[in-house]
């Protein structure tokens, strides 16, 4: 088994990752390199078809986070901790001339300095931190790296440090053009073993995902009455057409269920590929367009072929319930998601949320009403909404949206807030508010 690693990090410290990936022969690793870890975000559009994404550490990280959760890969950063801190302090008193007096230092938490410092037992040596911390937390959103070269400028100009210690390799390339006496901070050979490792464990994990059951269920729809034969004939006919168009580049495989049924056979791997191409929504789209019916699909993930089916039947009820063409997913942790396009929605039929599951066990509303109930509140600017707005969402009458807000304000998990007439005539719309956000 062959694990592919994403390695993204500055051309200084690819190296010393490379000392570790390339001792493991069953790791094949591309690498991508940045000056500014800002640019990490950009490189991630160059890259296709790996297992894991390998970070050099926890800035270039985040700067591509936003970019790595649309990818659905799982990604390892090298961490700059404690243990980084001890060992460049350590490095810098046995090397640099002055040792530990006045330094400069940037870091992402000042409480990592703090605590060896404190371990250390050193009180009253000077040291100037700059902790953009808060920088990681918001995204990066804010992080500018000339700010940071600025502030050991500063502190060197000043005379306040004699030396400056950076977890940016960027700062220590610009330092050092400006003859300004540095070091970037030293990461343990521990620390970048320990990152490669867990790369090896959560790529051995997605292929293991990969390889998992994966099991649809494609039907067409009766919702006109009882069906011309001829033209029922033709619908299905075209439905397979389309199926084994969408199949035959993968390991999947094909079996009638009924007259108008098809069953597929295939792995996690193959139809996570399909649903990131658009490939099901383009079977759906063409079965609609080519022979004038309603069809729908339901996959399902599973550890066995028993619990696939049975998550694929759940996720074409899903996809029946729309009323019109459309495909949805039930995941092996009972995750629904669909319809399978770029607005698709995600909740969950089970929860280990104590909230949700006490309020679905007092309302007797279910649970998976609950959680899409949270989430559609989740997506709104504001916590208020009508029965027309959360019928919309949750694609049933308004009639029963009204049913199911009616035993919430039962039991206080939701109340009216307000009304709203969009129209001069009518009567005004109830405004509701979730109090369990």
């Amino acid at each position: 088994m062959t694990i592919t690693i994403a390695v993204i990090s500055s051309e200084e410290f690819l190296p010393r990752i490379l000392k570790h990936t390339q001792s493991i022969d069953y790791i094949q690793q591309t690498s991508y390199t940045y000056q500014n870890p800002k640019e990490s975000a950009a490189l991630l559009d160059q890259i296709h078809d790996c297992d894991v994404l390998l970070f050099a550490g926890p800035l270039p990280y985040f700067f591509a986070k936003e970019k790595v959760e649309q990818k659905k890969l799982p990604a390892v950063y090298i961490p700059l901790d404690e243990y980084t801190i001890s060992l460049s302090l350590f490095h810098t008193l046995l090397n640099v001339p002055g040792g530990l007096d006045r330094i400069s230092i940037d870091l992402p938490k000042a409480e990592y300095i703090e605590k060896v410092a404190e371990e250390l037992g050193i009180t009253s040596t000077p040291w100037y931190v700059k902790d953009y911390s808060e920088i990681i937390e918001e995204g990066g959103t804010r992080f500018d790296v000339e700010e940071i070269i600025q502030f050991h400028k500063e502190r060197w100009e000043q005379k306040q440090s004699h030396f400056a210690l950076t977890g940016v390799d960027y700062v220590y390339s610009r330092l050092r053009e400006m003859n300004i006496p540095s070091a970037s901070l030293v990461s343990p050979d521990k620390n970048i073993r320990d990152a490669v490792n867990q790369a090896v464990a959560y790529g051995q994990l997605k292929i293991s995902k990969n390889s998992q059951i994966a099991v649809g269920i494609a039907a067409i729809q009766q919702n006109d009455g009882p069906p011309v034969e001829t033209k029922w004939q033709d619908a299905t006919i075209i439905l397979l057409q389309e199926l084994l168009e969408l199949v035959k580049e993968t390991d999947a495989s094909i079996q009638k269920l009924g007259l108008d049924q098809f069953i597929i056979y295939g792995t996690r791997g193959s139809i996570e590929q399909m649903i990131e191409y658009g490939k099901i929504m383009q079977v759906v789209g063409n079965v609609d367009l080519l022979a004038k019916v309603t069809v729908a699909i339901g996959f399902g993930f599973g550890l066995t072929a028993k619990e696939a089916e049975s998550n694929a039947r759940i996720a074409i009820y899903h996809a029946q319930k729309t009323n019109e063409s459309s495909a949805y997913l039930v995941t092996d942790e009972k995750e629904v998601i669909g319809p399978l396009n770029s607005e698709s929605k995600t909740f969950q039929l089970k929860s280990e949320n104590k909230e949700v599951l006490e309020i679905a066990e007092k309302t007797g509303v279910s649970v998976a009403t609950i959680t899409k109930i949270m989430q559609y509140v989740k997506l709104r600017r504001d916590n208020r909404f009508t029965a027309s707005d959360l019928a919309e969402y949750l694609q049933i009458s308004r009639r029963s949206s009204e049913r199911t807000l009616k035993k919430l304000i039962e039991h206080q998990v939701v109340e009216v807030v307000g009304e709203e007439q969009p129209y001069q005539q009518g009567r005004p719309r109830a405004v509701y508010r979730l109090n369990h956000p």
